[in-house]
């Protein structure tokens, strides 16, 4: 009868662990991602675009080489975020990235659907209440930081370019109450 109790104790242990390991393990990531953006010289607040995927310029796992890759870092816990990305014809897309590295939103930017803006908040704010907002902006909600991407098919330099130049259209920037 011992053996049972300590068998029982020992599975609680073992799925507290694991579930306090699962809980942990995307917070780790997205700091870690953080980190190394930072140090990298990508600031808060602002789009960049990053060089041509490469085997000699990927830094991580597998980058498509066919895509332009633009990131934007930014913390709603200083204030409300807006982030805007022009369309274009080719294939385009926005993500959003909560802290445990969840896709809490996506809209693409081809000109298939109308995107306009989208206001990254804490909770409880209204993107109504903000100044500098655009007309039609949606409204997340989520805690802490975060990074939005922009993905664009661009296969060869030329259209690279081009994708790199509409990262200068875009804004990633707090917005005033």
């Amino acid at each position: 009868m011992r053996w049972i109790g300590a068998a029982a104790i020992f599975l609680l242990m073992a799925v507290i662990g694991h579930l306090a390991i699962l809980n942990a393990i995307p917070s780790r990531i997205m700091s870690a991602a953080q980190a190394r953006m930072a140090d990298r010289g990508v600031g808060m607040y602002q789009w960049v675009a990053a060089t041509r995927m490469t085997p000699e310029t990927q830094t991580i796992v597998r980058p498509s080489p066919d895509l332009a890759y633009a990131i934007c870092r930014f913390d709603v816990s200083d204030g409300p975020v807006l982030l805007t990305a022009p369309s274009a014809e080719t294939y385009g897309s926005l993500s959003i990235f909560d802290s445990k590295t969840n896709n809490v939103f996506i809209a693409r930017l081809d000109g298939a659907e109308t995107f306009a803006s989208v206001v990254v908040s804490g909770p409880g704010a209204s993107a109504e209440s903000f100044k500098g907002v655009p007309d039609g902006a949606q409204t997340i909600t989520m805690t802490g930081k975060g990074l939005a991407l922009i993905r664009r098919l661009a296969p060869d330099q030329a259209t690279h370019d081009v994708a790199a130049g509409l990262v200068d259209e875009a804004r990633c920037e707090q917005v005033v109450d």
